[in-house]
Order: C-alpha cells, then structure tokens, then sequence
C-alpha cells in the first residue's frame, strides 16, 4: 500500500473517532431537533411521521448522515433552501438519523418482529436426508482424495485374480492396445477394475455423470442396487453414457464403477461429470472419496422458489403450489424410503412386525419433530394409523404421510416454545441449514444447552464440520451473486481461448479460493480479500501468461501478479464477469463493490440508459467513455461512489489480465470513496482497494448483516437497534474470522426470546 493510502486510513481513524464524539455530543443532537422543529417539522411531521396537508409519507431511509446533509442543504425548507445549510443542515441530519430517519432509529420505534417461517426448500430436502440418515449412518469426508481401486487379470472380480490394489485420484484411463501393468497384466485382451468410495458434492443442484468408454462398465452412484449407467453389455457403437442426478451439498454420496474388457482392440475408461454451472469435465480428486458412504434420499419433487424479496431466501411465504409440493415430495419420500425399509427395520419374526414398524414410525415422528413428541402425538400419528390400516405397509405409509404433512414438521418453531429444544433448533439451521443432529438433541434432552458456553461449545462442533464449511461457502456465492455470473461469454475473435471451459476452469479457481477461506483456521476473511495466491491449472495459466507450468492438469496455488492482485477483488473470473464482451466495465465492477462488498444502497437509474459503444467513441478509453456516459445530474449522484470504485479496477481488462495501457494511454486505476462518515479514502489499483476494504467499518457491518440474514433467515433488526453495530464490532474484534462470527450470530439467535 502506498504512503498516501496509509496516511488517508490513518485520517479516516482519527475522523471517525472524532466524528463519533460529535454525534454523541447531547447539545449537538439538541441543536438539529431545533431547527427540525423550526423549519421542517410544519411539512413532515414532529418525528418525521408526514402531515395530512404536506408530505403525508413518514421520512426513513438509508441515506449516509453525510448524504442526508447534502440533500437537506440543496433543498430544504421547500423554496427557501438557504435558511438551512452547511453545519445546520449537518445538525439535522444527524438528529433525523438518531430520532427516526435511520432503520436503527425505526427499530427502537416500530421494533420488527420475527415472523412464522416454514422451511425452505433446501431445508426440506435436507431434513428428508437427515431423518433417513438418523436410521442408518453419518459420514462426513476426511482428507483422503480419489478412489479405491482393484485391478484383476481376468474380467471377473474374482479375489484369487486381483494383482492390484491402490488408490486412484481420479479415473481417466486410455490403456489403448497395453494393460495398466504389463508385468501383473500380461493380457490386454482381458482384465477388469472395480472402483469403490464416495463422490463429495459442495453445491446443490443437477449433475450429469458421464461414463466414456469402448468397452464394458456400469455406474452406480447413490444407489448400490441399480446402476445409473449400465454399459455392461456393447451394443451399437457409442463410447459416452450420461445419467442425470440431484444431489445435495455438503454429503457424500456412494459410488462404485465396475469395468472390464474382453478381446476388443484398444481399452480406456473415463468418469466424467457436469456440475451444475459447469461443462463436462474427469471428476477431480478433490471431488472422489476412498471412504465407504450410506445411500442419501434426496427429493426431486420440484418446489416453487423460495420468497427472495428481501435479499436472501426465506421461507415466509405459503402458497397452494407450495403445499402440493409438500404432499407430493412426501409421497416421493415414502415410496423410495420403503425399498430401504428392509435394511433399515429388521423386522425379525412375523409376530414381531407391527411393533418393529410402529416404534419405527415413533421415531421417524420424535425426529421429524425435532424434539420428543408426546403420548398425544404418538397416538395421533402412529398407533391411530396402525389401528385403522389393512396392512403394515398401509399403516406406514400412512403415518409417515401424516408425519410429513404435520405443521410440525414443515414449520419451524410452530409451538411458540422456547427452551433447550428450540435453541438446538435453531443452532443447527443457522449453521448447517439443516435439523439437529443426534448429538444436537442429546444435548438438549439433557439440559445441556441452558449456557452461553455450552451451547457456544455445540455451534463450534457444527461450524468446525464439514456441513458447516459447506454452510459458508454456499454464503460466499450468495454473497459475490454468482448466480449472476453463470454464462459468461467474450467476443471469439478477441478472445478465441475464452471458451465455455475456460470459463468453468475460472469459475472453479475462484470456488477453490472460496472453499481455502471458509476452510481457513485464521478466519479467512482476510485471505478472501488480499491473498496474493490464485489456483489456476495449465489452461489458465497458459492464457495469463503465467511460467509455473504443471505436469498435470490440476489445480495448483500460485504466485499470480502479487504486486497487482488482491483476492476476491481482482479475481479474472469476476473480473470477466462484471465487464463486457470487449471491454472492461468499471460500472458492473462498482456497483458490485458498492453494493455487495460495502452494502450501499443504489436505486436502480431514473430512465434505462444504453451504454456507449466503444466504436462511437474510438479516441476515448473506457474510463473516460464512462465519465462522459455518466456526468448528467441524473445519473452522477450515484456514480460518483460507482464509478471510482470501479476505476481502481482498470489496469484489468475484459478477461481479467493485466494491462497498462488503453488508447495508446497509460492506465488510470486512482479510485475513491467516500464514507458514511463523510471522509475520502483514496486508493490506486487492486491491492490498495483491496486493503481499504479489508479494515473498512462498512465492509464490516455489510458482511454481517448479509451472513446474519442468510442464517438466521430473519430481519436482523427485529433482535435489537444495535445488532449490526454490534456483530460488526464483534466480527473486527475477533481478527475477521468468519467462522467465530457464524458462531455468534447462531448463538445469538439461538438464544433471542421474541418480546
């Protein structure tokens, strides 16, 4: 960071202190409540609530004080706007913002309540795996990566022909006319590979499975009895299966592969896959599990989509679409459950049956329920079904159906309780976005959640799991809205290696970067902004121009631009993202770090204004494009704070490599921004912007508002006035470490008792 960078932050420190003690100043806050009263309170009312012959709106917003001061001197009192200006406009910004314009200030007024929220979709996909699982076994993966492997000399997988066993990272084999071992394998004309472990899915979502092949071999994935690609047997001359599978993040799932080949001329062999978001590619390493996982019953019942409205998916709205799908993933989860019910239920003696099945259903109920259900329950939603049924399997399907269809279990905290039950309810779905575990609910059947510190000791536990990290990365795409940033394409004749796989090769170098954060021990927030190391494989490499050059083709972390490039904010896949086909774009590259990373509102422009085209400008670089496009009163309130942001981006093109020249011009990457506070900070190129967003107080309150939201799935403002400022201090406070925050803010709301 430059000498004039560090000097702006250490000015922004001293302002904000200084800037704090005046705000808190009683004589300052009076002084603005005077001249509100005097001047504006005839139109907007007392506390700003409207007036029936003037301004009948009541005035709330967020407006920084600095911006509310500005607009209150251009125009305030309505045709004599010179009679409040300068410091008294400052007084009466400041008073709004303390009395009722802020939403803090609307908080303490109109407190916001938390509301009845059923689950999600994910959480009830999600709580289908988990109630399953709790009847078989939990794995979650280590650190071991790819597959176990058997090689045999004959095609059957016979014990007395295995020669070799290993562990293959990944399965991309092409033996052509030889054998994987010439010596343990004379014949090529005939052997066999069994493949066996687990395949771990991090996102949600569709994924084909792609088996390529010119000889015989057959999938199974998620289910040990029916293969999702069946090869076995040759017929015609196709070399590439596909089949199609929803699978949900933060769980392994079993495979096995079983291949062989019998005189045909060449043998080779390809597990491939199509992540969602993705393009055909070897499933990596990182991806395939040696480990031995239990089948996951995942619904494929589609959902109508969650309520977004208010930034993030909440589950607080109830339609007739929805409920039908409700009863229809129900009858789905029944019917594929009762295949399983065999390993599941060891039913034992015919005279042993109806007890067997009903103490199943009791439990599948205690479960679903997510606390111990009472005698009450048990008889209205098991024993009533047994006694009135035909036959056990009628009786089961009949409970499970009402099991699954009961408030109870679609809605979370229905009973209006709140005691150990409902705060292990609520821990495990802020961290893992799932119901409890069996050692959630142990705890708190044993009153062992009744402590801050004991239950700080369980969301640890969550958050430190697999699930957890999956919690936070699927947080981190949320919040960097990759989903805007699905297709990204270029113009082919600039960049004719900006191919869809290239694409997915930067997509999957950022999750990589992603998941090293979430994963990070340090907190990782710090690692997300300012890492000076990139994952690129020799594709990527190649077309940045980078000499590290691997020997195979996976990802490896290295040295990319150190000098230029800082984390998450030069990224080349986001940086590609939030540019054009030709061109960079420092208005998509703005709004992203106005918006998203520092958490400014921006109303969407007056009128739609087409972009100008490079073409029609041919002498103007694009900063000066954007400057001239911008510059009307319209439209430069907002970009101002836009467009400087976006500015310290330029010296990255429109695929993200670096340049240092436009037009023949030496690039101008000097950016600003102004703070709520009202101080400039002023910064030159990625790594400066980088390290003003790292320390800055608004970066701070933004991540932890948006992070709390996405938890918790609730208004943050209903559990107090001060809950940002005080997840924020807490967030700085604790050396940015995401994963002590998700531990706060789940005990937080674990804990909260709705007044």
């Amino acid at each position: 960071m430059s000498s004039s960078a560090n000097l702006t932050i250490l000015l922004l420190s001293i302002f904000t202190i200084s800037f704090s003690s005046v705000v808190a100043n009683d004589e300052g806050l009076q002084r603005g409540a005077r001249i509100f009263a005097d001047q504006c309170a005839g139109c907007h009312g007392k506390n700003g609530g409207g007036t029936a012959d003037n301004y009948s709106a009541r005035l709330f917003g967020d407006k920084p004080t600095i911006d509310l001061a500005e607009v209150i001197a251009a125009t305030m009192p309505e045709d004599e706007a010179e009679l409040c200006t300068g410091d008294d406009a400052v007084a009466v910004a400041e008073w709004m913002q303390s009395a009722f314009y802020s939403p803090e200030a609307q908080a303490r007024i109109n407190p916001p309540q938390t509301k009845l929220s059923r689950l999600t979709v994910a959480q009830y996909r999600n709580c289908v795996a988990d109630l399953v699982e709790s009847f078989t076994r939990s794995t979650q993966p280590d650190d071991r990566k790819g597959l176990n492997a058997r090689y045999y000399k004959s095609r059957r997988f016979s014990e007395k022909d295995k020669v070799i066993e290993r562990l293959d990272a990944s399965i991309d084999f092409n033996f052509g006319e030889a054998t994987p071992d010439a010596e343990k394998i004379p014949k090529a004309e005939e052997f066999s590979i069994r493949w066996e472990g687990s395949v771990v899915v991090d996102e949600t979502g569709w994924y084909d499975f792609i088996l390529k092949t010119e000889n015989g071999a057959r999938l199974f994935v998620n289910d040990p009895q029916t293969a999702l690609i069946d090869a076995w047997v040759k017929s015609g001359y196709d070399t590439e299966y596909r089949g199609a599978l929803f699978l949900l993040a933060g769980r392994i799932y079993p495979l096995r592969l079983e291949w062989f080949t019998f005189k045909e001329k060449t043998s080779s062999v390809g597990l491939w896959w199509k992540r969602p978001h993705g393009t055909d590619q070897p499933i990596p390493a990182r991806h395939l599990s040696p480990q031995r996982s239990t089948q996951i019953l995942v619904v494929e019942t589609p959902f109508p989509p969650d309520d977004r409205s208010d930034g993030y998916v909440r589950g607080t709205s109830v339609s007739k679409e929805w409920d039908e799908a409700t009863t229809f993933a129900a009858i789905e989860t029944i019917d594929r459950l009762w295949p399983m019910l065999k390993r599941i239920v060891p039913v034992g003696k015919s005279e042993e049956r109806d007890e067997k099945l009903r103490q199943f259903c009791t439990k599948v109920a205690n479960r679903a329920f997510r606390r111990p259900i009472s005698e009450h329950e048990i008889n209205v939603y098991v024993d009533s079904q047994f006694d009135s049924a035909a036959t056990a399997e009628d009786a089961v399907r009949r409970s499970m159906l009402a099991v699954l269809k009961s408030p109870r279990f679609l809605y979370r905290e229905i009973g209006g309780q709140h005691d150990q039950f409902t705060r292990a309810e609520r821990l495990s779905f802020a961290l893992w976005n799932s119901p409890p575990d069996g050692d959630l609910l142990k705890a708190a059947e044993k009153g062992k959640l009744d402590s801050g510190k004991r239950l700080r000791e369980q969301a640890e536990r969550l958050v430190n799991s697999y699930r957890g990290r999956i919690q936070l990365h699927r947080f981190l795409r949320v919040w960097l809205n990759l989903e805007r940033l699905e297709d990204i394409g270029k113009d082919k004749q600039a960049y004719p290696d900006f191919t869809p796989q290239f694409a997915a090769d930067l997509r999957a170098s950022l999750e990589l970067l992603l998941d090293e954060s979430a994963s990070s021990n340090d907190g990782g927030f710090q690692t997300l902004l300012t890492s000076d190391d990139t994952w690129l494989n020799n594709r990527l490499a190649s077309f940045y121009s980078i000499d590290q050059q691997q020997e195979d083709t996976l990802f490896h972390k290295v040295k990319f631009e150190p000098e230029l490039r800082a984390g998450i904010v030069s990224h080349p896949y986001l940086l590609s993202g939030l540019a054009y086909q030709n061109t960079s774009s420092p208005i998509h590259r703005g709004v992203f770090l106005s918006r998203g990373i520092l958490g400014r509102a921006l109303k969407p422009p007056a009128d739609s204004v087409a972009p100008l085209s490079p073409d029609l400008t041919p002498d103007l670089t694009t900063r000066e494009r954007v400057s001239q496009q911008t510059s009307p009163t319209m439209c430069a309130g907002c970009h101002k704070m836009i467009n400087s942001l976006g500015f310290a981006l330029e010296e990255f093109d429109a695929v993200g490599r670096h340049r240092k020249t436009e037009k023949d011009r030496p690039i101008d990457a000097a950016g600003y921004y102004r703070l709520t506070t009202g101080e400039i900070a002023e910064f030159n190129g990625a790594n400066e912007l980088a390290d003003f967003l790292l320390q800055s107080r608004e970066t701070h309150r933004s991540f932890a508002r948006q992070l709390f939201h996405h938890m918790v799935q609730q208004p943050i403002l209903a559990y107090g006035p001060q809950s940002i400022d005080e997840l924020a201090q807490f967030f700085a406070d604790h050396q940015l470490s995401m994963k002590s925050l998700m531990v706060e803010i789940a005990c937080r709301a674990a804990e909260h008792e709705q007044p």
